[in-house]
């Protein structure tokens, strides 16, 4: 139980335990009740956890918390800079009601830090790595883009569906740019920019800023509009609310989820296969 846990970080952790005593008590401390119902960040998240955590008993280690630990310290430290600062707003939690399918929900949010002079979101992100350079492929002979993403393409070769030839070296076709946030942390704080003006803080703007061992990198970002955002929650509570259990996660750039996932295991169950 947590309670023994802290008791025996506290006495000396069994052996191959990396957790002390603070660290256990920082994690507990700061897990947040699942009374809240709704939150943007779980809408946007995978609706099958989310439904499969309300069905199903789980566990998670602390160690499997750290990385959501170290995110929370930054929490706290805008909490503290905000109490000093009357025009910003932090840590605090705010509601709306949307309707989707006839019915009405009510989805709350809690945004890390709010210029509300400047009109400015920002949100932390912690990160093992910051993004780096945007990365686009572009076939030579038809300038069409073969890829995109801040990711490296690790094979020499690259398959091109545009051009006769089929296949391209991947570093002579590659085009890097400025390193830009992911579509799911704009979506994040498009989320909020909506939840912020239904609570009469009007946001024009948002931020940001990533955070690895290393180092901070911050990134504007271009919101959604109110009508895209709007959309996209309410298609959201469409798949979160359905009869059948949703699916799995299809997109690639999102299976680093499951890594996290504590209910993974009933998921693959019931899905019959490993989720890859």
């Amino acid at each position: 139980t947590p309670a023994e846990c802290l008791t025996c970080a506290r006495a000396g952790p069994l052996p191959g335990c990396p957790m002390s005593a603070p660290v256990v008590k920082g994690i507990l401390d700061g897990l947040r009740p699942d009374d809240f119902g709704l939150t943007v960040t779980t809408l946007l998240g995978c609706a099958r956890k989310a439904r499969l955590k309300v069905a199903h008993n789980y566990q998670t280690r602390p160690r499997e918390l750290w990385w959501a630990y170290r995110g929370q310290l930054l929490h706290g430290v805008a909490a503290a800079y905000a109490a000093a600062d009357p025009h910003t707003i932090a840590e605090r939690r705010f509601s709306m009601v949307l309707e989707a399918n006839d019915s009405f929900f009510e989805i709350s949010g809690q945004p890390d830090l709010v210029y509300v002079d400047r009109k400015l979101i920002i949100d932390f992100k912690t990160t093992k790595a910051v993004p780096g350079p945007w990365r686009t492929y572009i076939c030579p002979e038809t300038e069409q883009i073969i890829r995109q993403g801040s990711f490296a393409w690790r094979n020499k070769y690259l398959t091109c569906p545009h051009c006769p030839d089929g296949e391209h070296i991947a570093r002579q076709v590659l085009q890097e740019g400025i390193p830009r946030a992911y579509r799911s942390h704009i979506q994040q704080v498009s989320a909020y920019r909506l939840l912020l003006a239904e609570n009469d803080v009007p946001i024009e703007r948002g931020q940001i800023i990533y955070q690895d061992m290393a180092q901070q990198l911050p990134i504007n970002v271009e919101l959604l509009s109110v009508d895209e955002t709007l959309a996209l929650l309410q298609a959201r509570l469409v798949l979160f609310t359905q009869p059948d259990l949703p699916p799995v996660i299809a997109d690639p750039d999102e299976l680093w989820l499951c890594d996290y996932c504590p209910v993974r295991g009933v998921c693959e169950s019931l899905h019959g296969a490993p989720v890859k």
